[in-house]
C-alpha cells in the first residue's frame, strides 16, 4: 500500500471528498431528509477509514496487524460494555449505525481503527519528545472527540445510555483503552500520515460541534 500513500493528487481529491460528504451530510441531517443521510453513515465512515488507509504506506505487515488488533479489540470491549455493562456504563447502540454482532455495530471497529490512526498521527507530528507523550496527547484527542459526539449521539440513533448524563466511567474507559490502542498503533506502525489525518480530526470537531449546537 505504498503507490496512492505517495500520490499528492489522491490526497487532494481525498482531502476534497471527504469535506464535500460531511458538508452535505450535516445540511441533510438537520432537514427534513434526515432519515436518509443519517441511514449512509456506516457507508461514510467506512469510506472515510478506506482513504485514510489508501493514503497511508501500510506496506509492512506489522502495520496491518496492528490496525488489526485495534480493529477486534475495540469491538470486543464494545461487545461486553453493551452485552455486559462492563468499562463504559449501560448503553445499546440504535438502528442508523448499520448490521451488528452481538448487538454492536461492525462500523464500531472501522471508527476506533479511524479515530486511533487520525489522533495518533496528528500526535505523532504535534507532538515532540518521548513517544509516551504523544500517545497521551492522542488518547486525548480521543476524549474529545468522544465528549462531542456524546452530545448528539441519541438524536442521531447512534447510541443511548441507560441514565443521563453520561457516565463518567465512559469518558475514563475511553481513555484507558484509547491510551491501548495508541501503543498498538505506535508500535506497528511507523509512517505517519498528517495531511489526511488532520483534516478528519477538524471535519469531526466541526461536524459535531454544529450538531450540537443545531440538533
Amino acid at each position: 500500500m505504498t503507490g496512492l500513500s505517495n500520490n499528492k493528487e489522491f490526497l487532494r481529491l481525498s482531502i476534497f471528498f471527504l469535506w464535500l460528504i460531511n458538508i452535505s451530510g450535516f445540511f441533510g441531517i438537520t432537514s427534513d431528509q434526515n432519515e436518509f443521510f443519517l441511514a449512509t453513515t456506516p457507508y461514510v465512515l467506512s469510506l472515510t477509514l478506506l482513504l485514510l488507509i489508501l493514503n497511508h504506506d501500510l506496506s509492512n505487515k506489522k502495520s496491518k496487524i496492528g490496525l488489526m488488533l485495534i480493529f477486534l479489540f475495540g469491538l470486543i470491549v464494545e461487545i461486553l460494555g453493551v452485552n455486559y455493562g462492563l468499562f463504559f456504563g449501560e448503553y445499546s447502540y440504535g438502528a442508523n449505525l448499520g448490521p451488528k454482532i452481538y448487538e454492536v455495530p461492525y462500523v464500531i471497529g472501522f471508527n476506533w481503527v479511524l479515530l486511533i490512526i487520525a489522533t495518533g498521527s496528528v500526535s505523532a507530528k504535534l507532538i515532540k519528545g518521548k513517544e509516551i507523550y504523544k500517545i497521551l496527547f492522542a488518547s486525548f484527542l480521543m476524549v474529545l472527540v468522544d465528549l462531542l459526539i456524546e452530545k448528539s449521539a441519541p438524536k442521531l440513533d447512534f447510541w443511548e445510555f441507560v441514565i443521563s448524563p453520561v457516565p463518567f466511567s465512559n469518558y475514563l474507559w475511553w481513555f484507558i483503552f484509547s491510551l491501548c490502542f495508541q501503543y498498538i498503533f505506535f508500535k506497528t506502525v511507523k509512517t505517519k500520515e498528517y495531511n489526511l489525518s488532520s483534516n478528519i480530526l477538524v471535519i469531526q470537531f466541526l461536524f459535531f460541534g454544529m450538531l450540537a449546537v443545531f440538533l
